[in-house]
């Protein structure tokens, strides 16, 4: 190990200054109590209970679903209708973030190019959805994606931190927290974790990767993982990290009690309107914002189109 920990070239300085915001000094790591996992489940499942006997299947929850109910809830509910369909844009951050998980594993390293070849292969090996959108774009378009990602690659390369092994990092961590008997069931999967706990002193350091513009809802994201990660493991990871690869720059957020506290209440809210919108026991909210663009209930929504006039300029001097 210490042969291999010796042969990491020096830092560039962008690869630094990201260390030096993620590693969190001890002396500065928080100690939780020990039944703060028990409590935070408990608060949670107090705060839902009173719809959770009228749900007729399993609720299934993630960061995408608590952001979409946190949006425009008639947006949800018309996505909600729509088949998924794999796009172009989309399948960037699927085989980058394989990228990073083979360049942790693989030994000896590879090029850049190299990780992309083998992540596309073993993208297209596992017969799902992506492998047969893989399968069926043409030679031209997965040249591109092909040199996007490298490009998006040697960027992470050169401004994150080389991941050593001693540092325990994870890739694709799952989650998965069940409520109320597995009536409601909280799910999340990590991008990279980095460290561990220490008994009850937090040490884990959870980060998103992010090869697309940062957006105000990531934080939330990582703020729910947090409240995941404290309900599965019983200690709150130490710091959450968006790491914007295109910038190759890392927006950071300590974790505390007051933090958990706020995800728990957004989580509960989201949770209860979402069962009510399940059985049907309200209206969707309409909660016009840039979306209006692509929406397909746009047409026939007066307040998504005022929105849209007002954002174009129609009708403001």
């Amino acid at each position: 190990m210490e042969a291999v920990e010796s042969s990491i070239p020096p830092l560039t300085p962008a690869q630094s200054e990201t260390l030096d915001l993620i590693r969190l000094p001890v002396e500065e790591r928080i100690t939780h109590s020990s039944d703060l996992r028990a409590q935070t489940l408990l608060d949670l499942e107090k705060a839902t209970i009173d719809l959770v006997d009228y749900l007729d299947e399993p609720l299934w929850v993630s960061k995408h679903q608590l952001q979409a109910v946190n949006g425009c809830e008639a947006l949800y509910e018309a996505q909600k209708m729509e088949p998924f369909e794999w796009r172009l844009p989309m399948t960037r951050g699927q085989i980058f973030h394989k990228c990073v998980e083979l360049s942790i594993h693989l030994n000896p390293g590879r090029t850049a190019f190299e990780l992309v070849d083998e992540a596309f292969a073993r993208l297209i090996d596992r017969n799902d959805g992506l492998a047969d959108f893989l399968t069926s774009i043409s030679d031209i378009e997965r040249a591109e994606i092909r040199s996007e990602v490298s490009s998006l690659l040697q960027t992470f390369f050169e401004t994150f931190p080389p991941l050593r092994r001693a540092w325990a990092p994870t890739t694709e961590l799952p989650r998965k927290v069940l409520l109320h008997g597995g009536k409601i069931v909280l799910q999340g999967r990590f991008d990279l974790t980095i460290g561990r706990p220490d008994d009850l002193t937090a040490g884990r350091v959870l980060v998103e990767l992010k090869t697309g513009r940062a957006v105000p809802h990531h934080l939330d994201d990582l703020r729910f993982y947090a409240l995941l990660e404290t309900l599965v493991v019983g200690v709150p990871p130490s710091l959450l990290a968006s790491f914007y690869v295109d910038a190759g720059r890392v927006q950071i957020e300590a974790v505390d009690e007051d933090l958990l506290a706020s995800s728990l209440k957004r989580t509960s809210n989201s949770l209860i309107r979402l069962m009510e919108l399940r059985l049907k026991r309200t209206q969707p909210e309409r909660r016009p914002s840039a979306a209006c663009r692509w929406c397909p209930e746009a047409a026939d929504c007066k307040n998504g189109q005022q929105w849209l006039s007002e954002a174009e300029g129609v009708g403001v001097w």
